[in-house]
């Protein structure tokens, strides 16, 4: 004889709900404090994208509203036929994708030398290399413009992107140098095995496999050339030939109460760079814990 309660129907049981745990609740905390320190940050750029849309008058009232009350294209129409922003922008994006490309593709070079080839001296050369991070670039300044000025280069772009096709810099030749250690040597064994000259292993095979390290080394470098101020300020004199910065400065002095169109023009200088990083993020964050992890 079987004794005891006959099971419960599945239809009749009750549902069991879970209560929420401590680690949830934790959860659900931070991504509030995040989404709040996000917003924090954002407030500059979208309290200027707004002003952007506003009149002076607007602008200067009291409290924070980040909504305008129509969106005005004058002051962005504004700042484009008051003085020659749109050379200015156009002089900031060739020297900046040019600039990178070439920092770009050095440092990988230069770095594939320190990590992969086997030379007597090359840790005190890579050592020497790094030593020139601390060398400001005021100290170049002067032999820089006499050179360049014999060149004939000045007012012209190439001061600012021949440079960085020879090196592309310390700090980026450091940051592939620590992504190419952090590669297996057995790929590389393997194709000179085969038969593969140094430049074919290059190109082929360890430049395809560090695409996030370049992604970093190419996002980072394009915003440096692209806010860099000294530089355009020694060699570009000409008006129309020099860039957006120190475009900027000069509408800045010729637009002081007009604070609409600096609002306008301050606002277009900065799409480049959001639109770089929304569409590079995911490498960007790649590259770098790459880079710091592998050794």
């Amino acid at each position: 004889m079987v004794t005891g309660n006959p099971p419960t129907p599945s239809h009749t049981r009750k549902p069991n709900f879970r209560r929420p745990t401590g680690h949830s609740a934790r959860r659900v905390v931070l991504y509030l404090v995040l989404i709040g320190l996000s917003f924090l940050f954002a407030l500059p750029f979208l309290w200027q994208a707004a002003a952007s849309f506003k009149t002076s008058a607007q602008i200067l009232e009291p409290g924070l509203n980040l909504i305008p009350d129509s969106f005005r294209l004058d002051n962005y129409l504004g700042a484009l036929d008051a003085v020659p922003f749109s050379s200015w922008f156009y002089n900031s994006l060739i020297i900046a994708v040019l600039g990178t490309l070439g920092a770009t593709l050095s440092s990988a070079f230069c770095a594939y030398g320190f990590a992969v080839l086997r030379a007597r001296g090359s840790s005190f050369c890579f050592a020497l290399a790094l030593v020139t991070i601390f060398l400001p670039f005021e100290a170049l300044l002067i032999p820089e413009y006499i050179l360049f000025s014999r060149l004939g280069w000045l007012n012209t772009p190439l001061p600012l992107i021949i440079p960085w096709c020879f090196g592309g810099g310390a700090f980026n030749i450091f940051l592939m140098r620590q992504f190419y250690k952090g590669l297996p040597r057995d790929l590389i064994d393997a194709a000179r095995v085969d038969g593969a000259s140094e430049f074919r292993i290059f190109w082929r095979i360890m430049l395809p496999l560090t695409v996030p390290a370049l992604t970093v080394v190419a996002v980072f470098h394009f915003i440096f050339l692209w806010n860099d101020f000294l530089r355009p300020l020694v060699y570009l004199t000409d008006v129309t030939a020099t860039t957006l910065p120190v475009g900027l400065s000069t509408f800045l002095s010729r637009f002081s109460r007009q604070w609409a169109i600096l609002m306008a023009g301050g606002f277009m200088a900065l799409v480049p760079i959001v639109v770089l990083f929304a569409v590079a993020q995911r490498y960007i964050v790649k590259g770098i814990n790459l880079t710091g992890v592998r050794r």
